[in-house]
């Protein structure tokens, strides 16, 4: 196995090669089981390896990435380029107070909850050294005030810990939600344009509910304790598609044409499973895209003009998820689901100027993936049960 040299943004030379900026996201299942010495997925370790460097790409947005920063700083410094990743002012002073729980240092300063179990799944960004791109973190509470100021409600204007209210249909419970995993921004120069690249792992679908599910033994219709679960649920992961919105609209009203990117595993996909049919009537995606009212602002996906939508044998080209089983509450659905997102604004894909996304610059790695996987031994779990998705920004 060796990189593959058409994998950064399908150019063939150097100089080609070089006229390309290629992005790829990817949730890298229970990373930390693979990186950490001794730990029990470390035979994954030379795939995982393997997998970035025919990829290839000149920043790697990881989600479910290891929380030990040290640990995966050490490691991307040896992957077949060295890669650095970029972090928030203060880490270092952070990590030295708490030198060997590095979660427990870094867990307030990037947002996360203090806890090893929601904790557990960061989000980081890999950046090729030789870029140069001057590449950091940007502080949480940044979000945190431009976001609470793009809310209609007085109260959650006010806001500065990174919560907002929630509301649930038909009821008069209110409260407050805020990310399980914290969003992280990078904020890279590339092409001499400054652009804002947004990390998002949002909340699971998965619920607690194992049992009572089905309301009758044909199991047509739900169980209410168990629906009322559900549908509060997805309100709170749609709040949070929301809160990403909202953060975009403020780059919006401070200047005209920002180039902010949206990427990582947002656990919903285009389509409407069959809750968001039946109940909500809207999907996750299009509240975080925004309205074709407001064109400017509307979020381009990557994956929009890439192969064709994926059918029910799995033909498709547009998922980054495969179910292993049936959905049990929704067993004639499509198991191929696209969990996986890079989208992006207008500024991208404006028409001369540089950098841009063309048409047809998206892709799922889905070549990649399989390759690589078809050399490991059958005892070795796949490099992870998400496949990347890809874009590549045109330089020149």
């Amino acid at each position: 196995m060796g990189r593959n040299s058409a994998a950064s943004g399908g150019c063939n030379g150097e100089d080609a090669a070089m006229a390309q900026f290629k992005i790829t996201s990817w949730n890298i299942k229970h990373m930390h089981d693979a990186i950490a010495p001794g730990g029990k997925d470390a035979a994954r370790l030379p795939f995982i390896r393997e997998q970035i460097a025919q990829m290839d790409p000149d920043i790697l947005c990881i989600t479910e990435a290891t929380p030990d920063l040290p640990l995966l700083q050490q490691w991307a410094a040896t992957l077949h380029v060295p890669y650095v990743v970029p972090t928030i002012p203060g880490t270092d002073a952070a990590l030295a107070k708490l030198p060997n729980n590095p979660r427990k240092a870094l867990c307030k300063l990037y947002g996360y909850p203090d806890n090893p179990i929601t904790g557990g799944q960061w989000i980081w960004f890999l950046v090729k050294a030789s870029r140069n791109l001057g590449a950091e973190l940007q502080d949480p509470k940044i979000w945190q005030r431009f976001a609470a100021g793009q809310y209609a409600d007085a109260a959650d204007q006010q806001r500065d810990d990174g919560k907002w209210g929630v509301y649930y249909w038909a009821e008069r419970k209110a409260g407050v939600w805020n990310h399980v995993r914290q969003p992280q921004v990078l904020v890279a120069t590339i092409a001499g344009l400054r652009v804002e690249l947004i990390g998002a792992h949002l909340r699971s679908k998965l619920n607690s509910t194992r049992t009572g599910i089905w309301e009758d033994e044909a199991r047509t219709t739900f169980a209410e304790p168990f629906l009322k679960e559900v549908m509060n649920d997805r309100i709170k992961l749609a709040t949070e598609a929301e809160n990403i919105r909202k953060y975009v609209d403020a780059r919006f009203a401070q200047e005209a044409n920002p180039a902010v990117m949206v990427m990582g595993d947002l656990n919903d996909g285009p389509g409407r499973e069959i809750f968001e049919r039946k109940h909500l009537y809207f999907d996750l995606i299009g509240n975080l895209q925004g309205s074709i009212f407001e064109a400017e602002r509307f979020l381009n996906h990557a994956l929009f003009d890439y192969g064709t939508p994926v059918t029910g044998t799995g033909a498709g080209l547009r998922w980054s998820y495969k179910l292993s089983g049936k959905d049990p509450v929704d067993p004639t659905r499509d198991p191929h689901l696209l969990l996986d997102h890079i989208m992006f604004t207008q500024r991208l894909v404006a028409k001369d100027t540089l950098p841009r996304i063309r048409s047809g610059a998206g892709l799922v790695e889905h070549a990649i993936h399989e390759r690589v996987n078809a050399m490991r031994p059958r005892k070795v779990p796949e490099t992870s049960d998400h496949r990347p998705v890809s874009v590549s920004l045109s330089l020149a």
